[in-house]
C-alpha cells in the first residue's frame, strides 16, 4: 500500500508540469489569435468605409455636375463630404493609387490606373486593394490655390498615414476636357 502512495506522490509534480505545458500552449494560441483578430476586424473597419464612400460617389461620378478647375468663374461641382474613422493601426489609406508597391515603407504618390483605385494597409495586415471603373473614378488630390481647389501637379494620389476621425471632401471636376474626383481635407477652409 505505500509502494502506491509514493506512486502517486512521484507522479504529481509530472502531471503539474504538464497542465501548465497545456495552459501555456492555450495561452499562447488565444494571444496570436486575438493579434489576428484585431487586424481583420482593422481591415473590415476600413474596407467598409471605403464601400460607403463608393456607394455614395457612384451617382455623383456619374451624373453630377462638374466643376473646370481652370476657370475660375465656374461653379462648384458635385460635392461629397464623407467622414472616416479609422483604426489606430492604419499604415495607409490612399485614394488613386499604391504608395507602397514593392512593401518597403518608402511612400510615393503615382497613380494606379489613372487613379481609379483604393488601396489600404493596417499593421499586421497585407496590402488591400479595391478597383473601381476607369470611366467614372479618378481621383486626384487637391491643393488650395487662389482662394480654389485645384489638382496638386500633373495629378497625385490622396493618401492618409494615420488613424483617427477624417473628414474628406470629394468634387467633381473637370481639366483639359477629362473628369476627375478632387479629394481635399476640409481644415476650415471654404472652398
Amino acid at each position: 500500500m505505500s509502494q502506491r502512495n509514493n506512486d502517486a506522490v512521484d507522479q504529481l509534480p509530472i502531471r503539474l508540469m504538464m497542465s501548465l505545458a497545456i495552459i501555456a500552449a492555450i495561452v499562447v494560441l488565444v494571444v496570436s489569435a486575438s493579434g489576428v483578430l484585431r487586424t481583420f476586424l482593422a481591415e473590415q473597419q476600413v474596407e467598409s468605409q471605403c464601400r460607403l464612400l463608393e456607394a455614395s460617389l457612384s451617382t455623383m461620378a456619374e451624373s453630377g455636375a462638374v466643376r473646370d478647375v481652370d476657370d475660375l468663374t465656374t461653379a462648384e461641382g458635385t460635392k461629397r463630404v464623407q467622414t472616416f474613422t479609422l483604426p489606430d493601426s492604419l499604415v495607409y489609406l490612399s485614394f488613386g493609387g499604391d504608395p507602397d508597391p514593392s512593401n518597403t515603407g518608402l511612400f510615393s504618390s503615382k497613380l494606379v490606373e489613372d487613379g481609379a483605385v483604393i488601396c489600404y494597409k493596417v499593421q499586421g495586415g497585407s496590402r488591400q486593394i479595391i478597383w473601381l471603373p476607369k470611366e467614372t473614378y479618378k481621383f486626384r488630390e487637391g491643393t488650395f490655390v487662389d482662394d480654389h481647389w485645384r489638382i496638386t501637379g500633373e495629378g497625385k494620389s490622396f493618401l492618409i498615414r494615420t488613424g483617427g476621425t477624417v473628414t474628406l471632401v470629394f468634387e467633381r471636376i473637370q481639366k483639359n476636357h477629362m473628369t476627375y474626383i478632387l479629394v481635399h481635407t476640409t481644415d476650415d477652409i471654404d472652398s
